[in-house]
């Protein structure tokens, strides 16, 4: 069991969890010791290639130990936008998206990171693990389906892979030990919608109003006593206002799929915890 495996994970704290990857023992906000392990490193990078931290952006390849530390730091809770849209679904996330954390996000979404979806899959996987021990009814009986909210055609063209549904794998893989779990692709786009950038949260609810639609709904809704996806969860890697989780449930509750609720790596910090 996850549980069993890594013994305090019901405490959600990142820390705790073995789930982050560390190359040495890592404080949440480092030390004198951490420079001194950067520094040979650091100035190689530096020189050599002027590489930088993904979060930080101090010399360094890929994720430095002092980031690790403060991913491991985190805390994964249930979150709500404010104001909340109708029919959005309990949601749990890894932490706050902060500056490291919107930079990790847009470096592997939007720069091809790719070996930033380890972590981020596991953050994402103690977010559905959190979503998981918070549930009166414990876990659930049969498997579980993680369902990654589809990305723009156009934009998964232009990034050459699918970023969410990548990280949803990689967070079922670290589920299965205690979970039997996997991926499905069963939302798409019904119709197109406008960029969301610069749209309030009404605006956004409007723009994403209907547009999800279940893949070959009819089959879905006959076999989802039997050969269906089972109980899922909506996974994604930031919530803002809610709006597209909200349309995301709609659309797998109408095709009689059910929803246990959301997960998320980050929340926006104008959300609050509940």
């Amino acid at each position: 069991m996850l549980g069993q495996r890594y013994p305090q994970i019901g405490d959600h704290r990142l820390a705790r969890t073995g789930l982050i990857g560390d190359s040495g023992p890592v404080g949440d906000s480092g030390t004198a010791d951490d420079d001194h392990r950067l520094s040979w490193p650091a100035a190689v990078g530096d020189l050599l290639l002027g590489a930088r931290c993904l979060a930080c952006l101090r010399p360094w390849w890929g994720l430095c130990p002092r980031c690790r530390g403060a991913l491991r730091a985190r805390t994964a809770r249930l979150t709500s936008p404010t104001p909340c849209p109708d029919g959005f679904p309990i949601t749990a996330t890894a932490g706050d998206y902060d500056l490291p954390m919107r930079r990790l996000i847009v470096a592997h979404k939007e720069r091809q990171a790719l070996a930033l979806a380890p972590v981020l899959g596991e953050l994402l996987a103690v977010a559905c693990w959190h979503l998981l021990r918070s549930r009166d009814d414990g876990l659930p009986a049969g498997s579980l389906t993680l369902v990654p909210v589809p990305s723009a055609r156009a934009a998964v063209r232009g990034r050459g892979y699918d970023a969410t549904t990548t990280l949803a794998r990689r967070a079922a893989a670290r589920l299965r030990p205690a979970v039997a779990v996997r991926v499905r692709r069963l939302l798409r786009h019904g119709r197109s919608v406008h960029d969301q950038a610069g749209l309030d949260a009404a605006a956004r609810r409007r723009n994403l109003a209907d547009s999800l639609r279940v893949r070959d709904v009819a089959s879905t809704r006959a076999t989802a006593a039997t050969a269906g996806p089972g109980p899922v969860i909506i996974v994604d890697d930031l919530v803002t206002t809610g709006a597209t989780l909200a349309e995301a449930d709609r659309a797998l509750t109408a095709a009689g799929i059910t929803v246990l609720g959301a997960a998320t790596i980050a929340a926006t910090r104008k959300l609050h915890a509940n």
